[in-house]
């Protein structure tokens, strides 16, 4: 059941709605789920299934986004979350714990991972939570980490969900994020770890061409950050400088990379040298100092093959013109100094 459970991870939660992420509100709900409905009856169709997760209190909702909490290495925290079932019907959720990721396209996720097993909910803990119709209950989460745990950043995520379906079944999630952080030293750092670069040329010696230029920033400290990224190419002593803002990363979480890509125009200069530089940012109510700007330099050929091929083709005409203006001499000569 829990390899099930973890496989339908990603299908579900391509379902979630904005709750679940940071940028979300508390007590998001989530989508309507039809019950289980069998293939031909008269019997009138279950009521649908809408039920919300947000942090709490002893009283239930608190306002907050998210759970917050720095704790010592073999320290622990307590906090709470309440699920509430908005309908109309009885209906039983699966309540589990994951490590944070955020994927390439900048969407909170999931997965299984050690960090997870510092984080339960529920007293004893539980994996499956039922709640009668228009009720809720408040779970207490208990962060329990080990001496061991290294500083920084742990991102945690609590998913509540719900499996419904006949044949395949599929499970739909909303949860809430924990922002865990091990104190200790944090070194924040953003790395341009790698540069690619293609220049497409056009047959017009006066129109500029196309460069693209492929990047993978990583985090390689231990705090969570954001980064604005810039990109800038010239040809020889500054010619036809030009620059992008390439992208602009929200959320980058310690070990993780991400890769973009920026497109310039500019003229075939021979050769060019460009630039990307990434300047860190603070994500959200974190608090950290960013690092200063890093850069990665690049540089490559870029040929104006229409110009090289134009000045060949004119030279060219031109030794035509001479070799048969030599001959046209040569021969008058000759009639010349005939008797």
């Amino acid at each position: 059941m829990k390899a099930l459970f973890w496989g339908l991870c990603t299908m579900a939660l391509a379902l979630l709605p904005p709750g679940f992420p940071a940028a979300g509100g508390p007590g998001a709900l989530a989508r309507p789920v039809p019950a289980a409905r069998p293939a031909a009856t008269d019997e009138p169709a279950p009521s649908e299934i809408e039920w919300s997760v947000a942090p709490a209190d002893d009283h239930g909702p608190d306002g907050r986004v998210s759970l917050r909490h720095t704790v010592d290495p073999g320290g622990m925290a307590q906090d709470a979350i309440v699920v509430t079932n908005h309908s109309d019907g009885e209906a039983t959720f699966s309540v589990a714990v994951g490590l944070g990721v955020v994927g390439q396209d900048g969407v909170f996720d999931v997965v299984e991972g050690d960090d997870a097993a510092w984080v339960t909910v529920g007293d004893p803990p539980i994996s499956e939570l039922t709640l009668g119709p228009q009720s809720s209950q408040i779970l207490p989460v208990t962060i329990t980490v080990p001496a061991t745990a290294t500083p920084g950043d742990h991102p945690v995520g609590i998913v509540v969900g719900l499996t419904q379906g006949e044949g395949v079944m599929v499970t739909h999630r909303i949860g809430v994020r924990l922002h865990l952080r091990v104190s200790g030293e944090i070194t924040p750092q953003l790395q341009v770890e790698s540069v690619t670069h293609v220049y497409t040329g056009t047959w017009s010696p006066f129109t500029p061409s196309r460069l693209q230029v492929d990047y993978v920033i990583a985090n390689t400290g231990n705090t969570r950050l954001g980064a604005l990224v810039a990109v800038r190419a010239q040809g020889p002593w500054g010619l036809g400088a030009v620059s992008v803002e390439a992208d602009r990363v929200e959320e980058l979480l310690p070990g993780e990379r991400v890769t973009g890509s920026a497109f310039l125009q500019i003229p075939p200069l021979v050769r060019l040298s460009g630039e990307i530089e990434v300047t860190p940012t603070v994500v959200g109510a974190d608090e950290v100092s960013p690092p200063p700007r890093s850069a990665a330099t690049f540089s490559l050929w870029a040929i104006p093959w229409a110009a090289v091929t134009l000045v060949i083709v004119l030279a060219a005409l031109i030794m035509v013109l001479v070799v048969r203006r030599r001959r046209a001499r040569a021969a008058r000569r000759l009639r010349s100094a005939a008797p």
